[in-house]
């Protein structure tokens, strides 16, 4: 790059030059007064990353990354630019090639990183962008400049790296026989059983948490953890024959009583809720719904034999079908009784689309257990959850003919539950003190952060972790005015 001593003089000079050149009376020269930076793209980077060898040794290999890919926003009244979608962890931004355009042919100036020398801007030259830059436009008559910060940034962890983190111990869950957790406004609270009543557990501080025991006006039975969720602003359970709310767990009225509902009276376990529908298990094998929030049920329509329906270990998914809208898939796992299926190695899963558009069809559940090896194994007070674009399900030791280990692995479906997997990007903690003394309760929830938390019954132990890329802003990546 030429060094500028003097850019107005040099800028004045082309002028005079081009107006003697140009004296005649065919041209018109006009020399703006504003300009502006209008565009600004990457060139093609370089992108460093380690590997480990059979044997134990790193090596470093590159690869390219296509800088025009990641858009740049110009903030004009901020005078900012900078990619709202950062480039990939290990991107070498210290030799960077970059395009930039400019209002009125304005004349775009580099300065200096660690001093204050102007240099012309040159789109062949490589750029230092480890720091923010600043960039200049001078405008054509001379007389003005504007200035931005020009900032490229770079993601610091691995989009699929999974880091897990205990955060402290409960000694209230050590005596619970089973347990449910649901965040809600803000706070993650657990539902557990000591085989007599449900109690209610939510956290009071972030951070570390801590946890204080509440206390409820009512009595909530011992099976009233199964059936907890949120939905339209409030806390549901069944509690006995009435499905009860609360708008802090505390403070809980009677919304319905199931009891004389030909369709609701064999309801034993509410499932959770689509963002329309209230979905329910019946002790006779089957699924209802409510639309109306429990007032009314409808039978579903079931594909298949009703008989492989879960009755224990209930959870409920809600996916959005990008493809279509006013759309969702809801997914159902859970066991079948251990007594009756001693010979089942694998839990029920089922799945059902939801369209809500008016003169849409209505589908049915059907099973998803196929034969293909990949099935969700029967285990031990089962949970799932959606977790971004995927459904991850964990639990204790295997039943009836299931081997699975406790708490062994996070099995992860990315079809809808239809086939269930151990992918590398999502682990459990690997830490020596993780586990659970041989005990199967535990609850297994997800936060509006994007946080995975373990709740352990056995040990107390609190384990919070979250995928890298679940944790990152999901901003604005294209921009067309």
């Amino acid at each position: 790059m030429k060094r500028i001593i003097k850019p107005f003089v040099i800028i004045f000079s082309t002028f005079i030059l081009m107006a003697s050149c140009l004296n005649s009376d065919r041209y018109n020269i006009t020399y703006y007064a504003d300009t502006a930076i209008t565009s600004f793209s990457l060139g093609t980077l370089n992108r460093y990353l380690t590997t480990t060898s059979s044997t134990g040794e790193d090596s470093t290999y590159s690869v390219t990354v296509t800088g025009s890919n990641y858009k740049f926003y110009i903030d004009q009244l901020e005078q900012e630019i900078y990619n709202p979608d950062s480039l990939p962890v290990g991107t070498d931004v210290e030799h960077v090639v970059c395009t930039v355009g400019s209002k009125n042919a304005g004349t775009i100036i580099i300065k200096n990183i660690d001093s204050d020398t102007l240099n012309y801007f040159s789109s062949t030259d490589s750029i230092d962008f480890t720091t923010p830059r600043e960039f200049r436009v001078y405008a054509l008559d001379g007389m003005a400049y504007r200035k931005y910060t020009v900032r490229v940034n770079v993601h610091q962890e691995y989009a699929d790296s999974f880091f897990w983190n205990p955060v402290g111990t409960c000694d209230m869950f050590k005596g619970l026989t089973a347990m449910k957790a649901i965040e809600y406004n803000g706070n993650m609270m657990v539902f557990g059983s000591d085989g007599a009543e449900t109690h209610v557990y939510s956290t009071i501080t972030e951070g570390t948490p801590s946890w204080a025991q509440l206390a409820e006006n009512i009595t909530l039975d011992a099976d009233a953890y199964k059936s907890i969720m949120s939905y339209n602003g409030l806390l549901w359970t069944l509690n006995g024959r009435d499905i009860i709310t609360s708008p802090d767990g505390q403070q809980w009225s009677v919304h319905s009583t199931l009891d004389g509902n030909d369709v609701a009276d064999g309801i034993s376990t509410l499932a959770g809720a689509g963002s329309k529908k209230i979905y329910a298990i019946t002790s006779g094998g089957g699924i209802v719904s409510s639309s109306d929030e429990g007032s009314s049920w409808e039978e579903e329509p079931v594909l298949y034999d009703a008989e492989n329906l879960p009755t224990r270990d209930i959870s409920l998914a809600c996916l959005t079908v990008n493809t279509n809208d006013n759309t969702e898939r809801i997914v159902i796992a859970g066991n079948r009784d251990i007594n009756t299926y001693a010979e089942d190695s694998v839990a029920m899963v089922w799945n059902k689309i939801e369209e809500y558009d008016d003169d849409t069809e209505t589908h049915s559940w059907f099973l998803c257990n196929e034969k293909n090896k990949l099935g969700l194994p029967r285990l031990s007070n089962l949970q799932m959850l959606k977790y971004g674009y995927v459904l991850l399900a964990m639990g204790g030791e295997g039943q009836g003919t299931s081997s699975a280990k406790a708490f062994s692995q996070l099995y992860t479906s990315g079809d809808c539950g239809l086939t269930w997997q151990n992918y590398t990007g999502y682990t459990l903690p690997k830490d020596e003190s993780f586990g659970n003394d041989g005990s199967n309760v535990f609850t297994f929830a997800v936060d509006s952060d994007n946080y995975l938390w373990i709740i352990f019954g056995g040990t107390g132990q609190v384990w919070r972790g979250r995928l890298t890329q679940m944790g990152w802003a999901e901003n604005q990546t294209s921009f067309t005015e």
